[in-house]
């Protein structure tokens, strides 16, 4: 464990570097958009929080107030000067993570106290029959979810929710009955993301809600639920201030001026002495976080922050349940060294879906931080809850993504066969020569070629046809209901270039793993080279393919050469695409499509 975090510090750099593209202001703050490509740095939601600096002149420094990954773009607030314009550098820092977390581990006992839970997830977990919560008060849910009411009786449970599911909603009735049926009882909720952290938490306050409607204002209860953190999204807390905890604005102002005084780096003695007074107002920062941890019955914070104030949470005594939501996502010597936190603990999220990142190489690093706890999980176990109906996708849709990643066990909710409303937000209408249906397979004849020019993968035949496919699209679907997505950058960056230069600005082009958490209408997929390592194995390539279709509601194209389909995973979609007769092929009146197919023979 030790040595795979070693090993992955070592890996990681101490800076991410981008050029700006752009410079928005909004109030007092800066949307800054940069430029993705092989040499840019990581641009994710892990970068919040992080120190700013640009060298200038003048030079200056910020705070990462939050990302937006697919529009590549960075939130700066507490801006010390003007930043520069397009082309130049941006350089963010940050926080030590990684340090962190080792820095626990390494501590005397906490190593075997951190292991212990896991070498006896299964032999030493208990069920507490007074603990099986009753779901009365949310009639509506659906029979998995109710089920899942029991995992709080167990000190370790796996709540599986595949895409679509209502794994939050879940999430939010079941700690809303809990927080109600245990008055003394406390709750710490995690999450990947700040963004993931704030729906999780709101799901709980809406719940709440539903619970007590005759209350014109919020009572003690959804009132003792807090967030904890600075870097929440703002937007998402309209009519529900009652949920962010006090903070002291001196503080912030402060924080703000002392950041405008910023050293260079290299400047050591007056940076140190620089950090030690930022540090100290940051301190004060932390004690309010604790008084608001102290009072709140529900906290809920990122788990990244957990760990940088693991030694605060651990000072307020064990918390009776601890939620780790898309805990998919959350690698085990992150998520091992939070759960002695409490005294049980729920992980929701899918482990058919993306994986932790891994930078090293170390096989040290990818088993104890590339593995999340899902993969103790075994589906027989009484204390697994597999929430199997799924509202997004359109059957047909549904029927791909569970065949190819789900063993056929996902299916479409009961309702949603009855649901006018539903069925014709999905109702399908026929697209240039392909035909009238919701899962399409568009065979192409063009392989993909290395760009020097854009640091990766192309393929220009297979924009063209995308480009093509988005005009007769949006003359039934919005432009902002159409979701491109593929798993390299190069491609990325060409889609948006063909998008952009045909007018189809509100288009969204996205590499699959800024994807995870969102949907649209209709998705296009194009793997462009399927037999790398990237894709081509047992592991990432399921994952990364899962969520780039199980984004879809209504419409679904996979775009598949003979090279595409040499992968495994690809021929099977198509195996399942074509035996619902969605076969390009097998349609007459093609002769349109074959201008960005195959150049006049179709596979």
């Amino acid at each position: 464990m030790i040595c795979g975090l070693r090993a992955e510090l070592a890996a990681t750099s101490e800076f991410e570097e981008f050029v700006i593209r752009r410079v928005e202001h909004d109030g007092s703050v800066r949307k800054v958009f940069v430029k993705l490509d092989a040499a840019s740095g990581r641009l994710d939601e892990s970068l919040e929080g992080s120190e700013t600096w640009w060298p200038g002149p003048p030079k200056g420094a910020a705070d990462v107030l939050s990302v937006v990954a697919e529009e590549e773009q960075l939130n700066l607030r507490f801006v010390t000067a003007p930043l520069p314009g397009a082309g130049h550098r941006i350089r963010i820092y940050p926080p030590m993570y990684l340090q962190t977390l080792l820095a626990l581990w390494e501590r005397p006992g906490n190593a075997e106290r951190f292991l212990d839970g896991w070498q006896t997830i299964h032999t030493a977990n208990r069920r507490n029959p007074a603990e099986v919560l009753s779901p009365q008060h949310f009639s509506w849910l659906r029979a998995r979810q109710r089920q899942a009411f029991a995992l709080p009786s167990w000190r370790t449970s796996f709540l599986w929710g595949p895409p679509g599911t209502g794994k939050t909603t879940t999430i939010g009735t079941l700690l809303a009955t809990f927080l109600a049926s245990h008055p003394a009882k406390r709750v710490l909720l995690l999450s990947t993301t700040n963004n993931a952290v704030d729906h999780a938490l709101i799901a709980v306050d809406e719940a709440l809600e539903r619970m007590t409607p005759r209350e014109p204002q919020p009572n003690a209860l959804r009132k003792s639920c807090a967030r904890i953190g600075n870097h929440f999204v703002a937007g998402n807390y309209h009519g529900r201030e009652h949920l962010l905890p006090v903070k002291d604005v001196s503080l912030v102002h402060a924080m703000a001026a002392l950041e405008a005084q910023m050293p260079d780096r290299d400047r050591v003695q007056e940076f140190e002495k620089w950090k030690a007074k930022a540090e100290g107002i940051r301190a004060k920062m932390r004690r309010q976080a604790l008084d608001a941890l102290k009072t709140s019955r529900l906290a809920a914070m990122t788990t990244t922050r957990a760990v940088f104030t693991h030694e605060e949470l651990s000072s307020l005594g064990p918390y009776d349940l601890m939620v780790f939501d898309e805990a998919s996502q959350v690698g085990l010597a992150h998520s091992l060294a939070l759960v002695p936190l409490g005294t049980a603990a729920i992980f929701a999220g899918d482990p058919c879906q993306l994986a932790p990142i891994v930078t090293s190489s170390s096989a040290d690093a990818r088993e104890w931080l590339g593995r999340s706890a899902f993969y103790a999980m075994r589906e027989e176990d009484p204390y697994t809850c597999l929430l199997d109906e799924q509202s997004r996708m359109a059957p047909d849709i549904c029927r791909v993504v569970s065949r190819a990643f789900y063993d056929g066990k996902l299916k479409v909710a009961e309702s949603c066969g009855t649901d006018g409303r539903w069925l014709g937000e999905r109702r399908p209408f026929a697209v240039l020569d392909l035909g009238s249906r919701n899962a399409y397979l568009v065979r192409t004849g063009f392989e993909s070629r290395f760009s020097t020019k854009y640091g990766g993968h192309i393929r220009y035949e297979t924009a063209e046809l995308i480009v093509s496919l988005v005009g007769e699209l949006v003359k039934e679907v919005s432009q902002r209901d159409i979701l491109v997505l593929t798993p390299y950058r190069a491609q990325r960056t060409l889609l948006r270039t063909f998008l952009k230069k045909a007018g189809y600005t509100g288009v969204l082009a996205s590499t699959v793993h800024r994807a995870q958490g969102s949907e649209r209408n209709t998705v296009i997929f194009d793997p462009v080279h399927a037999s790398t390592s990237f894709l081509n194995n047992r592991d990432l390539g399921p994952r990364l393919m899962n969520v780039a279709l199980s984004r879809a509601k209504a419409r679904l194209f996979v775009i598949a050469s003979r090279e595409n389909l040499l992968n495994p995973v690809i021929r099977q979609i198509a195996n399942i695409i074509e035996s619902d007769g969605g076969k390009v092929g097998e349609h007459p009146g093609r002769t349109r499509l074959l201008n960005w197919t195959s150049g006049g023979s179709l596979l």
